[in-house]
Formats: structure tokens, sequence, C-alpha cells
């Protein structure tokens, strides 16, 4: 994985077939759970109400090295652990990082869950959800799962 994570580094692009997953504990991307308030304010929090929050937003960053990267993608599981929806994470606004002395970019990306109003507040489906971050096709995560509660 480190002789992986170097080339990646020094090549700066990305082969289809490339392990883009964590293992050992390292990731490539990760990923914040805010709530879209009714007056469309994000807050900092991973609980929400079916009757109250217009979405959940999910946030996601891959490593900044990773310039040839397929988009990033929100796979969102159910309270039963069962697949509910895959989103496409479009970038809200471009931003760099310094890295070596050369500016690149950070492809933050962007996707909302609606959650008031949607079929999860109609059936009720309340309780622990969990949306990984992945590569567009690639089968296995890219960074660490995060979790989130939605509540009446």
């Amino acid at each position: 994985m480190t002789v992986l994570l170097l080339a990646l580094v020094l090549g700066g692009t990305v082969e289809r077939g490339t392990d883009l997953g964590p293992s050992r504990g390292n990731s490539v991307c990760s990923v914040s759970v805010l709530a879209l308030d009714p007056e469309g304010r994000l807050l900092a929090t991973r609980t929400g109400s079916a009757s109250r929050t217009p979405a959940m937003v999910f946030r996601a960053w891959s490593a900044p090295f990773l310039e040839d990267a397929p988009p990033l993608v929100f796979d969102v599981f159910n309270p039963r652990g069962q697949r509910y929806q895959v989103l496409l994470g479009a970038a809200p606004h471009r931003s760099f990082v310094l890295l070596g002395g050369t500016q690149r970019l950070d492809r933050p990306v962007e996707a909302r869950l609606a959650v008031a109003g949607s079929s999860i507040a109609w059936t009720s489906m309340y309780g622990r959800w969990r949306v990984e971050p992945r590569f567009e096709g690639h089968d296995g995560p890219c960074g660490m799962p995060q979790a989130f509660t939605i509540r009446p």
C-alpha cells in the first residue's frame, strides 16, 4: 500500500483498475454530514428531522494528488442496511491546496439527500443511516463511512 500511495503522489494520475479504497486505516477521500435547516443554513449536526429537515448534505474531498480520479459518488444506506440511493457529487466551488510548492485542485464535492417531503418521511424510515464515498465505476468505498440519524 505504501508503494501505491508513493506512486500516486509522484505520478499524480490514477488508472482505472487501481485500488482507491481505504486499506489498513488509509483513505484517499473523506465525507462529512451536515443538516440543511428550513431557512437554507447548513448545521454541523448529523441528526435531521423527517418533518423539518429539507435535506442532509454530504461533502467529500479526495486527496489532492488524485487529479484524474473518477467523480465521487455517495452510496446512501437506510437503517436496514439496504442501499437507498446513489448520489453523484457536484462541485459547489473550487478550492486549491498547496502541495509541494504547487497548487492543485482539492476536489470538494457535495450532494443532498432529500428528507422532509420525501419517501423517507412518507414511509417513516427513521433511524441510523450511513453514507459511503466512492469513486464512480469502483465497487468499494474510498474513505470511511459516516453515520447520521433521521428522526420523526
